[in-house]
């Protein structure tokens, strides 16, 4: 994609863009409060893409022993190689590891709405002119997305972390197809909801180099 350009992902939708090695891109929270759900592929050979579990093992093991991301932490592939390096971080690390993208089978299990719009299908959608299919989707790095376990188990559901026109900037340390979700999850949860105080737009941006 040219220098300048820039990717508008609309509330509850998805897209998918070519991000070359070497190049940054900034994923914005446009207007406040909205997890992105982020996947990657090895552009040449797609069977290689993220995995969650290898980036909290290096990340965790091999890097700063904590598996909350942050500058300098890097996102993982299945074959163990660095896809992408976190550049900038205005969300100060507050991202989630832990969930899988939401589905039509989650809302049909949790408020009996099989047709509502979810993660899995805007990515399933976003990668389908790229050869790829639903069983290829990867667990995803959830963007801003503040779910912290707490000491018993249980998760403490907050808004996500982004304030209007805040941001993380990731390089591509491979050529990579990524695809994100302006996740539509619209419950409540405690109380609170994670897309607070509802779904809203996510704009990537191709940084000048």
């Amino acid at each position: 994609m040219p220098e300048g350009k820039h990717v508008l992902i609309p509330a509850t939708e998805g897209a998918a863009f070519v991000v070359r090695r070497g190049e940054t891109i900034k994923v914005i929270d446009v207007e406040e409060h909205q997890i992105g759900d982020f996947v990657c592929f090895n552009l040449h050979q797609s069977r290689e893409k993220l995995s969650t579990g290898e980036t909290v093992n290096f990340n965790s093991l091999a890097g700063s022993g904590s598996i909350h991301l942050t500058v300098g932490s890097k996102f993982y592939s299945n074959l163990q190689n660095p896809m992408f390096e976190i550049v900038e971080d205005h969300a100060k690390g507050v991202h989630d590891l832990q969930f899988a993208p939401c589905s039509s089978a989650l809302y049909a299990a949790t408020v009996g709405d099989p047709t509502h719009r979810n993660c899995r299908d805007n990515l399933t959608h976003a990668v389908t002119p790229y050869g790829l299919g639903y069983l290829d989707i990867p667990d995803p790095v959830n963007l801003f997305q503040n779910t912290r376990p707490r000491a018993d188990g249980t998760i403490d559901y907050q808004p996500a972390a982004a304030q209007a026109g805040e941001y993380i900037a990731l390089k591509a340390l491979m050529d990579c197809l990524v695809a994100i979700s302006a996740c539509p999850f619209d419950q409540e949860i405690d109380g609170k909801r994670i897309n607070h105080p509802r779904c809203t737009p996510l704009r990537v941006e191709f940084v000048p180099r």
